[in-house]
């Protein structure tokens, strides 16, 4: 029996405290890290005049919305919303000017009134846009997602006023038509001011709540990144939001912006996204801490990009990334390879210093690497089969649901209950020293990937490579110590992903918690191992709390008054009869099926698809009427020029061309459609509309191969008729609408003309 001498009690004492303090900072860390994408709190309307007052802004936003109708573009409730925020301007001195044109985002054209209001400054030129879109769309009043925003830039214009002149003009541009695909945007890029303008800040929102996030600049972006960085008052955000950003299906009206040359930085918040484009965006429910936020970003970069030079085009870009204590960091993406050189260096001599001391041996050190890579990979497989597992179970019922919380604690939770075992094999087997040495290698094997692929992100990866491989160089001896130390940064920088990945793509970013996780946790394992049955009390507390966490997201309701079911009803009415469908991405409740006589199982709308659930027969509908003004064969190619009418007075209406339709060859009353990313790829139908729909109709003329035979026309209209009210009730009472919300579309096919000429056919 062997007894340990008060030397190594000593030392084993001084090992735990360490690894204790290490554990708990790396807590704190991951806390910062999240709370740093939190939004600020809400200055009251005692706030000096020349600051931003998010109390003042929320009576602002109070005005505009009045009594918090839906109001998307063309529709009466938009017109009265537009009125309101002309009189708040002109109540501030300004001369707002409305601008009611025709336009075209990528496949919809329609008649937007944007308003435009300049705040003098020293110069007209290279001047500053704040902008915000006012519609909103059918299913929800848009308080945040953008009134917000609009509220944000009027206050932020009384605060300009209140202080000294700008340097440079500011004009405030809030537009119409976003929702439809960015069709305001694209009408002011074509007006007289916009050539006057060199910088813009956009403001949006996908959500209710959280952080004004950085979330896109543009390529080139080295020198307004130190402009941010100068003057951003509390900055959140990073260059690796804007590189996952640009690879998501979304488009703001910053892109068109940045496709016209601006310069500037589009904002946002994320937080609550069961709430956008429902109901629940509302008044009520918008964060006056998060509408603050906005604030701030407007109105600092308003008076920065006003005093800054005019931008230089460059191709030279930045990382960067905001730290506690209101710090935004960074440095140019030309460094990125030697700051991996930097670090790769001093790691792979470290390994060869533990080699050297005899603290590993030669071949431990590859083969820890290898389990530690595995274990990342074994944590991969969980996500996936975890997200199986709650999804068969009925966890997950929709993109978001009332159980996020719980399923995001799940999923961290599975990384510690995996990846501490792991560990323990790599320790016992391999050693401490090379258990933290190996730590380190996903980082590096990260660092070059986002080195060659993805410099905007390389941050994360960087520091904490380098923050371990330098304190190892400095207490080689000490491996708790040193990897330890890399796990601050990493807990900084990768605890927010981990949080936020289930708000910012829904059910399915949970596979990327536990292997995100993972990455935090990896430094810290010698860490936790030096504690006494730390492995035992990890891996065993870490499954229990995991289990509890999935049973509470099993039994918790999916759904409640914060966060609804998403159900939108449509009406199709075609030559075969009208019927009314059921659209959702979320399970529905029996008792719905049984009371509705609704199916189970989807089934297409109309000839071009469109599916949903099939419910009862619905009242006719007036087909659109179609007049072929002229149809021209050349070659092998066809050119038509159709008119489009609603008999009964729709809004929108429009044509599903056939896919092999010339995009570039599009024309509706005159207009191009405008670039769109959408426009790539085969689609077998494209659909072309016009919304505000005139009694005389829309002329929209196209080419296409011959060898098409027919084509469709439609028309669409907000809420189901009258008759259907018995429908719409019973959705209200398991759901809300969502985004374009109930509609009743007619609809007929044209056969295309065999000769040509002019003729004219009535779709029936």
């Amino acid at each position: 029996m062997s007894t340990l001498s008060t030397d190594d009690r000593r030392d084993a004492s001084r090992r735990m405290a360490i690894a204790a303090v290490l554990l708990l900072a790396a807590c704190l860390a991951a806390w910062l890290g999240i709370h740093g994408n939190r939004a600020p709190p809400a200055a009251g309307p005692e706030a000096p005049a020349e600051a931003f007052s998010a109390a003042r802004a929320m009576g602002v936003l109070e005005r505009i919305l009045g009594d918090q109708r839906p109001h998307p573009t063309g529709s009466a409730a938009n017109a009265a919303v537009r009125d309101a925020i002309v009189t708040e301007l002109q109540a501030l001195g300004l001369d707002p000017q409305v601008q009611r044109r025709f336009a075209c985002g990528g496949f919809t054209c329609a008649t937007v009134d944007n308003i435009v209001a300049r705040v003098p400054g020293a110069s007209p030129d290279d001047a500053v846009l704040l902008s915000a879109h006012y519609d909103s769309v059918a299913a929800g009043p848009g308080a945040s997602d953008d009134g917000a925003g609009v509220a944000a830039i009027i206050e932020v214009a009384r605060a300009l006023q209140a202080g000294p002149s700008p340097a440079r003009d500011v004009w405030l541009l809030l537009n119409d038509g976003e929702e439809l695909g960015l069709i305001g945007a694209e009408a002011f890029t074509r007006e007289p001011e916009f050539k006057r303008i060199a910088r813009v800040v956009n403001l949006e929102a996908r959500g209710t709540t959280g952080a004004s996030l950085l979330i896109e600049t543009q390529a080139g972006n080295a020198a307004l990144s130190r402009l941010l960085r100068e003057s951003l008052a509390r900055p959140a955000g990073s260059s690796l939001e804007y590189e996952i950003y640009r690879t998501l299906p979304n488009d703001t009206d910053f892109t068109v912006y940045r496709r016209g040359g601006l310069a500037g930085a589009n904002f946002a918040w994320a937080r609550a996204p069961a709430r956008y484009h429902t109901p629940l965006d509302d008044i009520a429910h918008l964060d006056p801490g998060s509408l603050q936020h906005h604030g701030d970003h407007a109105l600092s970069l308003a008076r920065a990009f006003a005093a800054a030079e005019p931008p230089v085009a460059g191709d030279a870009d930045a990382v960067f990334f905001s730290l506690p204590g209101d710090v935004m960091a960074g440095w140019p993406v030309a460094w990125n390879p030697a700051l991996l050189l930097i670090a790769l260096a001093p790691w792979l001599a470290l390994g060869w210093r533990l080699v050297r001391n005899q603290s590993a041996r030669a071949i431990a050190l590859p083969a820890a690497g290898a389990v530690v890579v595995a274990g990342l990979g074994v944590l991969v497989v969980a996500g996936l089969l975890g997200h199986l597992l709650l999804r068969t179970l009925g966890a997950m019922p929709a993109t978001w649901t009332a159980q996020g919380a719980a399923m995001v604690a799940f999923f961290v939770l599975l990384a510690g209950g995996l990846l501490v075992p792991c560990g323990w094999v790599v320790r016992r087997f391999s050693g401490e020293a090379a258990l933290a040495w190996a730590s380190l290698l996903p980082f590096a094997l990260v660092a070059i990937a986002t080195v060659l692929w993805m410099p905007g992100g390389a941050h994360v990866v960087l520091l904490p490579l380098l923050i371990g491989a330098v304190a190892g160089h400095v207490a080689p001896r000490r491996p708790v110590l040193w990897a330890g130390l890399a796990a601050l940064p990493a807990a900084l920088l990768w605890a927010p992903y981990a949080e936020g990945s289930y708000d910012a793509v829904g059910h399915e970013g949970l596979v990327a918690v536990p292997v995100v996780t993972g990455l935090i946790m990896l430094p810290l394992l010698p860490a936790l191992l030096s504690l006494r049955r730390g492995m035992v009390l990890a891996t065993a507390g870490g499954w229990l709390a995991a289990l509890a966490c999935a049973l509470l997201a099993l039994l918790q309701p999916a759904f409640d008054a914060d966060v609804p079911r998403p159900v939108n009803l449509v009406l199709v009415a075609g030559p075969e009869g009208s019927r009314v469908f059921a659209q959702s991405r979320a399970m529905l409740p029996g008792g719905f099926f049984r009371d509705t006589g609704f199916a189970r199982e989807s089934s297409p709308m109309h000839p071009w698809g469109g599916w949903g659930l099939a419910g009862p027969l619905g009242p006719a509908l007036p087909a659109p009427a179609v007049m072929i003004e002229s149809h021209e064969v050349i070659g092998d190619r066809q050119y038509l020029q159709v008119r489009l009418r609603s008999p009964r007075g729709a809004l929108e209406g429009g044509l599903m061309l056939p896919g092999t339709v010339d995009i570039g060859s599009v024309r509706v009353n005159g207009q191009p459609l405008a670039p769109s990313r959408w426009h790539a790829g085969s689609e077998p139908w494209r659909r072309i509309s016009v919304v505000g729909l005139a009694k005389e109709g829309a002329v929209i003329a196209f080419e296409l191969p011959v060898g098409a035979t027919q084509f469709h026309a439609f028309d669409r209209s907000h809420g189901l008729p009258e008759q259907l009210a018995g429908v719409t009730a019973a959705r209200d009472g398991i759901g809300v609408p969502i985004g374009s919300g109930d509609v009743s579309i007619a609809w007929s096919t044209v056969p295309f003309p065999q000769t040509t000429g002019a003729g004219a056919i009535r779709g029936d």
